[in-house]
Order: C-alpha cells, then structure tokens, then sequence
C-alpha cells in the first residue's frame, strides 16, 4: 500500500485558500451594505443631537438656519441646518415638524402650484423640551423648471415649525422664519 500524503496536503492548502476567499467576499459584502445604509441616512432629513448643533436657537429668535441663503441647481435639492426652539410650541410630549409654507417670487407673488409646491422642505418630526432647542438636517428640494410659473431666481419661503396633530402642522400655535432659495439653471 502506498500512502499518498501529497494529495492530502494539497487538499489542506485548498480548503484555507477557499476559506480566506469566502471571509474576504464576506468582509466585501457587508462593508457594501453598511455603506448603503449611510448612503441612505444622508439622503434623507435626520435629527442632530443638542451638543452637535452648529447654531442654536433662542427665544428671541425661535428657528435659525446654518445658512439663510441656499443656491440649488433646478431639479434637485440642497441640505440645510435647522434649530427650533420651543417656547411652549405643544404638550410635552407632542412632536415638532417643519415645513415650507409658501415661497413667493422677488415681485411677492406665490409660487406654488395648487396640486404641488415647487420647494418643499422634508424633514423628520422630533420632541424638543420645553425651553430648549433642537436640530433638523433638512432636505430642501427644487422642481424642475417647466412652467411659466417657475423660473430661475431668488424666491423666499416661509418656514413653520409647529406641533403635530395626526402628520399635519398645528399652524395657529407655530413659529415662522424666511429663508432664501436662489433656483438656478
């Protein structure tokens, strides 16, 4: 009888080739998935932590934004900063969104359509206490320039911040701030 220990060593060396292969694939795989979720997160409005807020809202000025001037390309959107300070804006434990209430053009007249606003402001719902301030990483988007009505240009908006009964803003006990969107092409 012959006892072939080079084909059992061969047999060996395979199995760890494939081994480390199949940890490499897997290590691949989920770093692909977690950058999908964070390519995600950042696409959508999300909430910052207090101590994380580049600005901060106060009494005297109840919604400040990092920047009250935004430029966005037609058809697409940009992101903003928001703190809301709330001075008694709901109950304790009633939910504070923001919105875009209207946009009118540098004459003063409205922008938006009646089926569908040109900008919109979309943002998650959060409980701020009383007294204090919160933040909102907003995504602020532009239609697509298509319409007599809509044309590139600085156009001011008034955004709302109030409570939320059943997904919809509470606007006789909310607060409001102007941001400026400049639409270019």
């Amino acid at each position: 009888m012959r006892n072939n220990k080079r084909g059992s060593m061969e047999l060996g060396v395979n199995s760890i080739v494939v081994l480390i292969i199949a940890l490499a694939l897997l290590g691949l795989g989920i770093a692909f998935i977690t950058n999908l979720f964070k390519g995600g997160q950042d696409k959508l409005g999300g909430l910052i932590d207090r101590t994380d807020l580049p600005i901060h809202a106060d009494a005297s000025t109840p919604i400040m934004f990092d920047s009250s001037d935004l430029t966005i390309k037609s058809g697409s959107s940009g992101k903003v900063v928001i703190s809301v300070y709330n001075s008694g804006l709901g109950e304790a434990d009633q939910e504070i969104g923001i919105v875009i209430a209207k946009c009118v053009d540098s004459s003063g007249n409205p922008i938006d359509t009646a089926t569908e606003p040109l900008i919109k402001l979309a943002s998650p719902e959060q409980k701020i206490k009383l007294g204090t301030d919160g933040g909102y990483k907003a995504i602020i988007q532009v239609a697509k320039i298509e319409s007599d009505v809509f044309e590139k240009g600085t156009y001011i908006c008034t955004v709302v911040a109030g409570p939320v009964d059943n997904g919809v803003i509470n606007f006789d006990s909310s607060i409001s701030q102007q941001l400026f969107v400049n639409v270019v092409v």
